[in-house]
Parts: C-alpha cells; sequence; structure tokens
C-alpha cells in the first residue's frame, strides 16, 4: 500500500515552487546545477529545454539528478532529491506540456513560442524526472 502512494508524495518539498535547481552531472562526476521551470504530475517531475542545452547532453550521459526548490536565480529553499532523468520521445509528451501549460499559463505558452522560434525543429524537448 504504502509503495503506490510514495512516488506521488516523494516530490513534496517542492510544492509551492516556482523554480527548482536541477543538477545533473558532468562524465567526470561535476554537478551542474541550473534553475529551471517545473510542474509535477502523477509523481513525476517535467522540464523542457533545448534538445542542444548542455543539461540534455549530462543527463543522456548520466541520468542521476538532483533536483531542490529555488527562487528564479537558484538560491536553493528547501531539500535536494534525488531523482532519475531522461528525454521523452515525442509521443510521450502530452503529460508534460499539459502539466506545464497549467501550471504556467500564458508564460509556458509565450516562452515556448519564443524557444522553437529560435531552434530547428524538434529543437525543444521534455524531460521527465521521477524518484
Amino acid at each position: 500500500m504504502a509503495e503506490t502512494s510514495a512516488p506521488h508524495a516523494y516530490f513534496t518539498p517542492l510544492d509551492g515552487a516556482e523554480f527548482i535547481v536541477l543538477t545533473t552531472y558532468r562524465r567526470t562526476g561535476a554537478a551542474v546545477p541550473t534553475t529551471v521551470w517545473f510542474a509535477e504530475a502523477g509523481g513525476k517531475l517535467y522540464v523542457t529545454t533545448g534538445a542542444q542545452a548542455g543539461k540534455a547532453k549530462r543527463l543522456r550521459a548520466n541520468p542521476s539528478v538532483l533536483v531542490a526548490p529555488s527562487d528564479q536565480v537558484g538560491n536553493v529553499q528547501g531539500p535536494a532529491l534525488q531523482g532519475h532523468a531522461r528525454v521523452l520521445e515525442p509521443h510521450e509528451e502530452a503529460p508534460a506540456i499539459a502539466a506545464l501549460q497549467q501550471k504556467y499559463g500564458a508564460a509556458f505558452t509565450n516562452l515556448t513560442a519564443q524557444m522553437d522560434a529560435a531552434q530547428p525543429t524538434r529543437g525543444r524537448i521534455y524531460i521527465v524526472v521521477t524518484p
């Protein structure tokens, strides 16, 4: 019984945060923190970024990440939680888009439009973080 509810409660320390610091790791093991928008749905966190962004390249090589609530400039405001991240396939993106759209509304729509205009087709990806 606890197993089914545990994943949904794992990210509770992020409740109310507008941003998180997503920490990915270089091949050397060096941590690289990045402040990002995120949305939680169904016990998973969703993030969008450019396909060629450093964080995307790093998590493809090492899916272990840390996430912590933060302010807009990356000042951590709560505990860091371990997670496993992966890039979603295009057919898996709908829940990520819906969660981010619900949380950020017009700001998300405007940001993604700007990202899409500045990048080639499929230049933006969605990442899922699980406990």
